[in-house]
């Protein structure tokens, strides 16, 4: 099964919280080869984003790794962007709803993220990186 990886996941694995070792445990299964997890680039900017900001404190490289282990990205385009734009999705941001436009324009119904607001979208499924058991499931696929 291929997933959406959300930046939140990436930031979550760097810095001390309660989701960094479910989010390291996913991001390792991915670079081992034993898990199917894709960026896009609005996921990169995202990461680079509160990288440079220094909200989340020493992440500096986090943007250039991701990039490096996650490369070739999933594009977003014109079309990507009129279909977030189409999005019946309220309580979902312009990011997010360039997430999930990209993971449907690539057929991928799936994205793991710590982000509840994506519960709410019925085109996609939450995988909440805290819930062993979902947590599991796309790993094991």
């Amino acid at each position: 099964m291929t997933f959406l990886i959300d930046a939140n996941v990436i930031v979550y694995a760097a810095v001390p919280s309660k989701y960094r070792d479910a989010c390291l445990e996913i991001l390792e299964a991915v670079a081992e080869g034993k898990a199917d997890g894709r960026v896009s680039t609005a996921i990169i900017e995202e990461v680079w984003h509160i990288e440079l900001s220094g909200r989340a404190g020493a992440i500096d490289g986090l943007a250039r790794q991701t990039y490096l282990a996650f490369s070739p990205l999933l594009p977003v385009n014109d079309q990507i962007i009129g279909r977030a734009l189409d999005l019946e999705a309220r309580r979902l941001g312009a990011n997010d709803r360039i997430h999930v436009a990209t993971a449907l324009a690539n057929d991928i119904d799936t994205i793991v993220s710590a982000d509840a607001d994506f519960d709410h979208v019925p085109a996609i499924r939450r995988v909440d990186p805290l819930d062993a058991a979902q947590r599991s499931r796309v790993l094991r696929s």
